[in-house]
């Protein structure tokens, strides 16, 4: 009787032993996921504040390494100041659209901007050029485009000098459209769309250039 109740009594601890093990495994288990997902979370944000400055001034880079290249030489000599303008909102170029302006003392030497139209195939189609101190164009490229690859992004200049066309027009010499709808310009076939909505933004912008007041806008949080 004595050990039979030695058995049951022994029987009895092993089996709240287990249940303890194993809910003490369940335990370390979960502390063991939290303080991971917790290291992980804390790593991702270090990384991030870590990155955010260095990714801000890459794109700051890029952007000025963009507008320089667009600038006409007039504008790139020692002595020019650039300013960066911040446009709103534009009936001609959309909304929140910078202009560059470059001065030499108090005369223009020439103007970068960003304009956008809804004209394009796939929306938004982003672009930017700059211009002469006589407000025509000297060089047009993309900035952003969502156009269909191998067909409307056959305008942009990895794939070609389309653009070049616009390169010395004013707003007023030119019959801003293409040649299918009586304009002055050649279309890409197969991106006649893609082609119509440069030509036709970009004269959009000229018409926004020859029509600005500097006094309207106002400066750039940040000369970018």
């Amino acid at each position: 009787m004595k050990n039979t109740n030695v058995e049951t009594l022994l029987g009895t601890n092993e089996k709240d032993t287990k249940r303890m093990n194993k809910g003490l495994r369940s335990l370390l288990s979960g502390v063991s996921l939290a303080v991971v997902g917790s290291l992980c979370v804390g790593l991702i944000l270090y990384v991030e504040n870590s990155t955010k400055a260095q990714i801000a001034e890459n794109q700051k880079n890029s952007i000025d390494a963009r507008v320089l290249a667009l600038l006409p030489e007039e504008a790139k000599v020692t002595g020019n100041k650039l300013t960066c303008y911040q446009i709103k909102k534009s009936k001609y170029i959309g909304s929140n659209q910078k202009l560059f302006v470059a001065n030499r003392d108090t005369e223009v030497t020439g103007y970068v901007m960003t304009y956008e139209t809804s004209m394009g195939y796939s929306n938004p189609l982003v672009m930017i050029a700059g211009f002469d101190k006589n407000k025509r164009v000297y060089k047009a490229d993309i900035q952003f485009s969502l156009e269909t690859p191998g067909l409307g992004d056959k305008v942009d200049r990895a794939h070609g000098n389309f653009l070049d066309q616009f390169n010395g027009h004013s707003y007023d010499d030119a019959n801003w459209d293409v040649k299918k709808l009586g304009g002055d310009f050649d279309y890409i076939t197969g991106s006649t769309v893609t082609s119509r909505a440069t030509v036709v933004a970009t004269s959009m912008a000229l018409k926004e250039l020859n029509t600005i007041d500097l006094s309207r806008y106002s400066k750039c949080r940040t000369q970018n």
